[in-house]
């Protein structure tokens, strides 16, 4: 006889708390998405202006209405001085936590509301990536953890955020890449010595086709093993440019980028925010995710979207 609970809704819901890391109670306020979801990978240098952008782009998904998850890396323990203790019950309490399966540590930090019938909801996930291989010989390590909490996090949400390592692209796990530049929009010109005097600089205007190069190598310079493909590239900065470009020179580099294969999707004007301040939002994306998102966040999130 099958007990009362087993199967249904709440079974199912019990199941995806599982993956999700939240109570069973919450998920089932959402239905599962009707396909699998797309998984996402931002690609950026450690810039100030880029510190929270992949964060507010995808708080802007979950309140445009989509599930979103950020994977992020669960490294559980790093240096444990407790594996050389001389009490061997120590140790192997220090073995035992080295060897555990941590298992899937995760956050829900933005939804929609109560109701039965939300649907954006923001949660953030932390589970390894990778595992020892079963060779010690062996160098490389197992990524088979971090293929199946992808494959997990597609059942449940529309877009999966894969999280850190952003100038390593993973090639064969992510649907889609999105280069996130330092850079105020299209650049107009640029500054280059003159002469032999080093402190001697001029500004030279660019042509749209410059423009565009310069966006392209500047900012894609960075990447290791570069992919063959682009969903496009948002830029973010934190002043606003002395002169806004001509609509006609912006149209000309959106083209030639298109063109090359890497769309220009947006461009977001950054907080300034204090140094403590940013750090502090830079650790902690439920902090980022219940602010007010940068102007063109929003945009740009809805203009990826839109490329899907």
């Amino acid at each position: 006889m099958t007990k009362s609970g087993a199967s249904g809704p709440k079974a199912r819901a019990r199941k995806a708390q599982q993956t999700v890391g939240v109570r069973y109670t919450q998920v089932r306020r959402t239905a599962s998405p009707s396909r699998n979801g797309r998984t996402v990978q931002f690609l950026l240098e450690d810039r100030y202006e880029l510190g929270t952008l992949a964060v507010q782009i995808a708080a802007a998904w979950a309140r445009q209405g989509l599930r979103v998850l950020l994977g992020h890396e669960y490294k559980p323990y790093g240096i444990d001085m407790a594996l050389y203790s001389r009490r061997a019950r120590e140790r192997r309490a220090a073995e035992r936590r080295q060897q555990a399966w941590p298992g899937h540590r995760s956050t829900l930090l933005w939804t929609v509301g109560t109701s039965r019938d939300q649907s954006g909801l923001l949660v953030e996930q932390h589970t390894p990536w990778s595992a020892p291989p079963a060779d010690p010989k062996l160098l490389t390590r197992d990524d088979n953890p971090l293929r199946d909490a992808l494959e997990l996090g597609r059942r449940h949400f529309d877009t999966v955020v894969l999280m850190g390592r952003p100038t390593w692209p993973h090639h064969e796990l992510v649907d889609h890449f999105v280069v996130l530049a330092a850079s105020n929009g299209a650049p107009v010109t640029e500054t280059l010595t003159h002469g032999a005097v080093p402190e001697e600089l001029q500004e030279h205007p660019l042509t749209p086709a410059q423009s565009a190069a310069l966006l392209r190598e500047r900012h894609l310079n960075f990447l290791y093993h570069r992919p063959s493909a682009f969903l496009g590239m948002i830029t973010g900065s934190r002043k606003q440019p002395a002169a806004e470009p001509e609509p006609g020179f912006v149209h000309a580099v959106e083209a030639n980028m298109a063109s090359a294969g890497i769309p220009f999707l947006g461009h977001v004007h950054v907080g300034d925010h204090a140094p403590a301040t940013h750090t502090h939002r830079t650790a902690h994306a439920e902090v980022v995710a219940a602010s007010p998102l940068d102007p063109g966040v929003e945009q740009a999130a809805q203009t990826i979207t839109d490329c899907w």
